[in-house]
Order: structure tokens, then C-alpha cells, then sequence
């Protein structure tokens, strides 16, 4: 039997209790299932994602990535490391969405997912050639991922364009005194109804997505400029160095000094 062919788990695991924080370019291309606690996702040192609960997401070579639970926290975190030319079939086909913009996919039931992943490592343990079952469990997780994501656009509002549109404004000019008030005017709902939406749609409500942006826009200058770090804060949108450094500190778990000593180009 060949059709299954193709396909390595290189690495797995399950820790129930892990409060360690994963800063790494993988080697693997992975499926990473956060059972239960929080979690924190930036890749490519770009936007901090959060999340409360079971969720997954994937990583591929070739990106940086930095997750874990917040100081003090920890999750039931799980993984599959997988490598092999069926991975490029995946890709091809759309089975496997890696999504920069969006990269973490709620799971509806979690119960389920975590027996998939845990009997796809029994069979990936066992000696001699990888059992077609694991292969077709792994796809069925694919699925299950590619399918909630599918779900949720069909959902989106139908600003969702617009807010699209807006998030990239943002994004490229953080600094801007943003008035969501306004914005939430020119969309013809409510502030409360935009701050939904918002989230909906870039995952981040509209304050928490500004200050990331900025948060970001000062990693830039960090690594880019040797401006002092109150000129590079005001820059960003900051009126407060101490705030900012406080916040950059929370991001990037190091100071604005030592993130400049540790990249700067």
C-alpha cells in the first residue's frame, strides 16, 4: 500500500503542564494544537497574536517563530513535526494554509483533535514503516483546520473589505493619532459593533492592533536606525518612552537596547 507514501513525523510531543516559550525557525513543517491555557504567537517578529483556549496553528521552514504562555502561565501544548514530499502536495493543493495574517484557527472540538494527535504519536512510535492510518489521521487534522478557516470567512461581515483596507492603513502608519470613533462612523455602526468586527477580522481589537503595529514600526527603526530610543518611541506613535519600553518589553520579552545589540542590521 503506497498511496500514503511519502511522509515522515520527525518529532512529537505532548506537554500537559509546559510553561517554556518556542523561539526557533523550524527545520519541519508542524501542526501545533494548544489544548488548553493561554497563548501567544508572533512569526516573522511581525504582529503578537493571543488566545485563550484550544486553537491550532502551523509552521513552516523558512519563517521565525515565537510562542508560548505569558510569564507566569503555562498550556497543554502538542505538536507534530512532519517532513517529505507529500507536504509539497498539501501546499499545491490548499490543504495546507499557512496564513500570516491569520495563522490561528479556533478548534471546535478539541476533545477530538487531541485524540487524533495523541493516537497519530502511538502509531508514529511503532518500528518499521509509518502506518497508513497516521498519514490519513494527519490529513484529517489538515482538514479540520482548513475547514474552520473556510467557516469563518464565509462568516465574515460585509465591511470586512473595509476593515481589511483599514488594518493596513494602520499598519503603515501606526503613528497616527487613529480616531476609532471616526472609523467606526464611515462604517456606519456603532463603536461597540466596530470593535467586534475589527476583531473579527484581524483577530486583535482596533487598540490592541494599533499598538502592535507600533509596537512592530519601533522594532523596524530599532534594527534599521541608530536613533535614540525616545526619538524611535515618538516616531511610533509613543508619547511616553517608559509606557513604550514596558509594552516592547512584554512583546519582544527583551529591552529596546538589547533587541537593537541583538539585530540590529
Amino acid at each position: 500500500m503506497d498511496f500514503f507514501d511519502g511522509l515522515t513525523f520527525s518529532m512529537f510531543g505532548s506537554e500537559p503542564e509546559y510553561a517554556s516559550v518556542v523561539r526557533n525557525e523550524p527545520r519541519y513543517y508542524s501542526i501545533q494544537f494548544n489544548y488548553r491555557g493561554p497563548l501567544r504567537l508572533r512569526i516573522d517578529r511581525g504582529t503578537l497574536f493571543e488566545f485563550d483556549g484550544p486553537c491550532a496553528f502551523l509552521t513552516s521552514p523558512g519563517h521565525w517563530f515565537e510562542y508560548g504562555p505569558p510569564e507566569g502561565r503555562t498550556r497543554h501544548h502538542n505538536y507534530i513535526c512532519t517532513c517529505g514530499p507529500r507536504v509539497e502536495r498539501y501546499i499545491d493543493g490548499g490543504l495546507w494554509e499557512f496564513d500570516l495574517s491569520s495563522p490561528l484557527v479556533r478548534v471546535g472540538h478539541p476533545e477530538r483533535f487531541l485524540r487524533t494527535m495523541q493516537e497519530i504519536m502511538t502509531l508514529a512510535r511503532k518500528p518499521g514503516p509509518l502506518e497508513p492510518r497516521a498519514v490519513l489521521l494527519f490529513e484529517e487534522l489538515l482538514l479540520e483546520m482548513h475547514e474552520a478557516k473556510k467557516e469563518k470567512r464565509q462568516h465574515l461581515p460585509h465591511q470586512a473589505e473595509q476593515l481589511k483596507t483599514l488594518a493596513r492603513r494602520i499598519a503603515a502608519a501606526p503613528e497616527r493619532a487613529w480616531d476609532f470613533e471616526a472609523e467606526a462612523r464611515k462604517c456606519h455602526v456603532t463603536l461597540t459593533h466596530f470593535r467586534r468586527i475589527f476583531k473579527e477580522i484581524t483577530e486583535l481589537p482596533p487598540q490592541q492592533f494599533l499598538l502592535q503595529m507600533r509596537l512592530s514600526k519601533a522594532a523596524e527603526l530599532l534594527k534599521s536606525t541608530p536613533a535614540p530610543v525616545k526619538e524611535i518611541a515618538a516616531l511610533s506613535g509613543w508619547e511616553n518612552v517608559f509606557y513604550f519600553s514596558r509594552l516592547f518589553r512584554q512583546k519582544y520579552y527583551i529591552s529596546p537596547l538589547q533587541y537593537r545589540k541583538e539585530f540590529h542590521v
